[in-house]
């Protein structure tokens, strides 16, 4: 068994994936394996695999989507041959500081740690930034959790131990651009026994133009925000932590409700003003597809949510009336 698995992937990277596998084949870790994924690439993403594995045969595992999977399902090539006692990722427009896991492996072994977090620069706001509050780190308690799926996180920032996503095995959703793995943050969150935090910046996330994060088809954020509530239910609701989490992750759930509904309504309220007064409005003037989509979303928030908004104090702190009445409209339309 390796010390530690990298997951990589790749799809038409030819701009940054040499500065990305530089960082990793030069890590302070020994006995890692880096396991990089061509997604379908229709550049020369494939060729420059092959170059790094050549040089680095003995670190470097490279394999081959012939069918473009998306983020997810890049990560699901990867974990089905990841050795590692923990496993980490990168994306292939980012790259690491050659300490990096060697730090969070130090730490995830003496703590015994199921996930150890690292701080983070994104240089599109130059700015460094860790996921993980001090307030939530160590064993983790029912307040721990709120606090970390309150505040999100990547899972790039983090070193986490293979057993989390092999017993019972988990897989990422494939065919996904954004979103591809909220829903598997929010589960290890509710699996894992406790997080540790090592307060360097060690990941350096680079936002780049044209990265798949910037995808704004409606159609395509449309399955993201559907695929990120039915997958966040199916991976949590039967396990034993969710009950005591229940009002923070339908609180999550409810934010992404919004976000899909207020896509679909983007033009309407454009055109007639964020105000409370035309919300039926809104709705009167979508077309057909906006209308399916709204539909499907309203169907499947019934199955995930099932506290009332307004009976949800995480819903109610933290989400403005105009969404809050956009929600009860579309429920009381299409439910």
């Amino acid at each position: 068994m390796k010390k530690v698995s990298i997951i990589v992937g790749a799809y038409n990277a030819h701009n940054t994936l040499a500065k990305c596998l530089t960082s990793l084949v030069h890590q302070t870790l020994d006995d890692i394996e880096i396991i990089v994924v061509n997604d379908a690439s229709k550049d020369d993403t494939w060729e420059i695999m092959q170059r790094c594995r050549e040089q680095f045969p003995d670190k470097v595992i490279i394999l081959n989507n012939e069918q473009n999977l998306g983020c997810g399902g890049a990560k699901n090539t990867g974990l089905e041959v990841a050795q590692g006692e923990y496993i980490g990722f990168c994306d292939s427009d980012d790259y690491c500081a050659s300490n990096m896991f060697e730090l969070l492996y130090q730490k995830a072994k003496e703590k015994d740690a199921d996930i150890v977090d690292c701080g983070f620069y994104v240089e599109a706001a130059d700015a460094t930034t860790i996921s993980t509050p001090n307030e939530a780190e160590g064993i983790l308690d029912d307040e721990k959790r709120r606090i970390l799926i309150l505040q999100g996180g990547y899972l790039w920032s983090k070193l986490i131990r293979r057993e989390l996503f092999y017993d019972p095995p988990i897989k990422m959703r494939n065919y996904v651009r954004i979103l591809s793995d909220n829903d598997v943050l929010k589960y290890l969150y509710l699996k894992a026994k406790d997080i540790w935090t090592v307060k360097e910046v060690l990941y350096y996330y680079s936002d780049a133009p044209g990265s798949d994060t910037k995808i704004i088809d409606q159609d395509k954020y449309f399955e993201s925000i559907y695929g990120v509530i039915e997958g966040t239910y199916r991976l949590c609701h039967d396990l034993p932590n969710y009950e005591a989490a229940k009002q923070t992750i339908e609180y999550a759930q409810t934010v992404w409700y919004s976000y899909g509904i207020n896509r679909c309504l983007y033009d309407q309220i454009l055109k007639l003003g964020a105000d409370e007064k035309h919300v039926g409005d809104y709705f009167d003037r979508i077309n057909n597809s906006e209308r399916q989509m709204i539909s499907e979303l309203a169907k499947l928030k019934e199955k995930v949510i099932s506290i009332p908004y307004r009976d949800n104090p995480e819903v109610t702190s933290r989400i403005s009336e105009l969404d809050l009445m956009i929600m009860e409209e579309c429920d009381r339309r299409f439910s």
